[in-house]
């Protein structure tokens, strides 16, 4: 069956196009991502903007076509953290309805959270592992343990790269203070509930625009044409690609090899967010996965079309 998804995050739009079989997502045939700031300033002023919505409608529109383009059987679409904040998601669900005749369902932290364990766990190799999944978004970041495909623990957490960059940065290059507001804020929100999940030698893996843009800007500084997929960053890499693009402003940023100038602004706030986690949780190297929320939509939507 020829099926696809559509997730609608606080920074981006992603579309995953993909034959399933028995389960299993057999064969990609498109997969996109368009970065939309669908929930700019959602966390000052608890709505979507107009213009936010119009510019996200548009590629939500765009997606719809080309999945029905290479004919998607079935469409599903999500949304997530800017979704649960503002007030007025009903207007913004209204007009993709009228727009697609899609109806985009609001999933819960811990909805996503499965989604994104289920999505990554679509590797087997992964599924056999004993892990913890880190997904940096927008607005949110998830963490799952898990193994063998089953979850022990999950939480979701209103701490996203969006978030961190409107409250905290202020200055351009970004000053010493402003991060470490951002580091302290990060430690202050997650440390409780990171030292109450039994992370022990779990593997640290990564999913999300956030993680794959960081191995892509190292791969690049290395000089290395890899495949980002299970690419694996040690935390020292992390740390001095962090020195590097905070010190740089950020019209600087967006010309940065394997970063994308829509990124450029939130891809320190970001990285960050992993940087700190890694050492909060003693981890020397975090793995990246290409496999997460789209992904786990896509079996959910397989299961319930085909009972």
């Amino acid at each position: 069956m020829k099926l696809a998804a559509i997730d609608i995050g606080t920074n981006s739009v992603k579309l995953l196009v993909a034959d399933v079989e028995d389960q299993q997502i057999k064969n990609v045939l498109l997969e996109h991502t368009i970065i939309t700031r669908l929930g700019q300033g959602v966390d000052k002023s608890g709505e979507l903007t107009a213009e936010a919505m119009d510019r996200t409608l548009e590629v939500i529109s765009d997606f719809y076509n080309r999945a029905k383009l290479i004919g998607a059987e079935d469409i599903a679409a999500i949304t997530t953290s800017a979704m649960r904040d503002a007030q007025n998601s009903d207007i913004f669900i209204q007009k993709v309805i009228e727009k697609t005749g899609l109806n985009p369902q609001i999933i819960s932290g811990d909805e996503e959270a499965e989604l994104t364990f289920a999505g990554a766990c679509s590797d087997p190799d992964i599924q056999s592992r004993e892990v913890m999944l880190m997904d940096v978004g927008g607005g949110s970041t998830e963490f799952i343990l898990g193994q063998n495909g089953i979850i022990d623990d999950k939480c979701s957490i209103n701490l996203g790269c969006v978030r961190l960059t409107e409250d905290f940065i202020h200055s351009d290059p970004i000053d010493p203070t402003d991060l470490q507001d951002i580091i302290h804020h990060i430690i202050s929100t997650l440390y409780v509930r990171l030292s109450t999940l039994s992370v022990g030698d779990r593997e640290l893996i990564g999913v999300g625009g956030t993680i794959l843009t960081t191995a892509s800007v190292h791969c690049n500084m290395e000089g290395l044409s890899c495949d980002l997929h299970k690419y694996i960053l040690r935390k020292e890499d992390v740390v001095r690609l962090l020195s590097y693009l905070r010190r740089m402003t950020l019209e600087e940023r967006k010309n940065v090899p394997g970063l994308s100038p829509q990124r450029a602004d939130i891809i320190v706030a970001g990285i960050t967010i992993f940087s700190t986690v890694m050492e909060i949780l003693k981890k020397q190297e975090i793995v990246v996965s290409k496999r997460g929320l789209k992904y786990g939509v896509l079996l959910k939507r397989a299961s319930m079309l085909m009972g």
